[in-house]
Parts: structure tokens; sequence; C-alpha cells
């Protein structure tokens, strides 16, 4: 079982009461002003760029994180300043979660995709669209109370995408918790960016569920050639070229 790697005392982040995830407005709260900072998990070996929310977490959502459910954030590599000719490989995604002392020790499964992105005219947003890969499922293990950047490899099963385009990374977890770990935000709620899926469909974070920010997930990605259009090829079509 790989066992994630713990940050501990990044934050003394305060977990909020109550079921946050039924409320209509966030629970959240300030990280206490006493922190400290301490790095990142390291990048993937080679990895060439990261993209996603590389913000600090500014807020945290007591009680969010239910299971069965899964998060998507918007990436654009070129935009973000990912120096790639014409594609990109997608080779690990990581998501923050808050464990407080009551959540711990606790196992769980998990597993990311990354989706093209599709733009919505009449809301002027990205939407998480088509699948465009799929990791494996990683078994996990959360063992002690603190902050977690949780990451999961994708192992090379990512065709080429073109790094050009926009898409969608997102975290997913098959199995609810039986206590309900903490999400953390930054302090920019843009719309359009970060997306909830707790069984009926992608809804905006900010706009649906007025978080204070955007939920903390990025990836390293390196550069690759003869990206694949997702929109020419099937599901199915892409992974065969990948056997």
């Amino acid at each position: 079982m790989k066992i994630v790697n713990v940050l501990l005392s990044l934050l003394l982040l305060v977990a909020c009461a109550g079921f946050a995830a039924a409320a209509d407005q966030p629970q959240a709260q300030s990280p206490a002003t006493d922190t400290v900072p301490v790095e990142l998990q390291p990048a993937a070996p080679g990895a060439g760029c990261a993209v996603g929310n590389l913000a600090a977490p500014s807020y945290v959502y007591g009680n969010w994180i239910t299971g069965n459910d899964a998060y998507a954030t918007l990436i654009q590599p070129q935009v973000e300043g990912c120096a790639c000719g014409t594609g990109f490989q997608l080779d690990r995604v990581y998501m923050m979660m808050q464990f407080g002392p009551e959540d711990v020790p606790s196992n769980f499964d998990v597993y990311v995709t990354l989706h093209e992105a599709d733009w919505d005219a009449g809301a002027g947003v990205w939407r998480p669209g088509q699948e465009f890969c799929r990791s494996a499922t990683w078994s996990l293990t959360a063992a002690n109370a603190g902050l977690y950047d949780i990451y999961v490899d994708l192992d090379g099963v990512c065709p080429c995408g073109t790094v050009g385009d926009s898409y969608f990374i997102a975290f997913h977890l098959p199995q609810g918790f039986v206590w309900w770990p903490s999400a953390l935000e930054d302090n920019t709620p843009d719309v359009g960016v970060s997306y909830y899926d707790g069984g009926s469909g992608w809804s905006d974070l900010v706009a649906n569920y007025g978080w204070f920010g955007n939920n903390i997930m990025h990836a390293d990605v390196t550069c690759c050639e003869t990206p694949v259009d997702v929109d020419d090829a099937s599901w199915g079509e892409i992974k065969s070229l990948y056997r």
C-alpha cells in the first residue's frame, strides 16, 4: 500500500463544526496565524512544468470531503507558462486535504483523470468535458492528523495533449469517508476554475456552492510531441494507442 507523506505543521488549520458539504454557504475559516511553512511534495521525476492552483491555502472548509465525490481544476499549460512546443503529458496530480484528529487513521482510494475543457459561451466559463485519460486507483493511508498534499502518478497512461488547449485535472474519491476531511481554498473566488461532482454532475464550487476561493489542486506535466486530439478519438481508441 502506498502511504502519502504528511505535510506536518504547514498550517494549524481551524476545523469547522457541522456537515459543511450540505450547507448553502461555506463554513470556512482563515488558518491560524502561527503557521510554519514547509515544502510541498516534490515534483514528479522529470517533470517540466507545474500547472493548476499553486497558491498557498487561505481557508479551510471543515468536513467538506465526504467521499463518493470528485474535484476538478482548470489547467491551461501554455497560458501558465509551460514552454512546450506542441504537446504536454500529465504526470502527477495533487490535491490538498486536511485530516483532523477525529478523521484518522483513514484508509481510502483515489484515482485521477484529465478532461478536455468545454467552453460555455453563455456563461463565459470553461467546464469539464470528455475524459482524456485515467490513472490506476491508488490505496492510500492518512495515519496522522495534519495537512496532506496527496498525489497520484499517471505512470505514462495519458497520451500527448495539445499544449495550447484548456483541460481539467480531476481527483476522484470513490469511497465514502466515515469522518469527513476538510478541503483547502485560496482567496481568489474565480468562477469556471474549480468544480465538484457529488454524483449529479459537475458544479462550480464558487458560483454554485459559494466557496471563498478555489480548490488547491495542481499537476506536474512534461513536454511531448504529436498531440492526440480528444475530439477525434474515443476513450477506447486512445487507450488502444498506449497498450
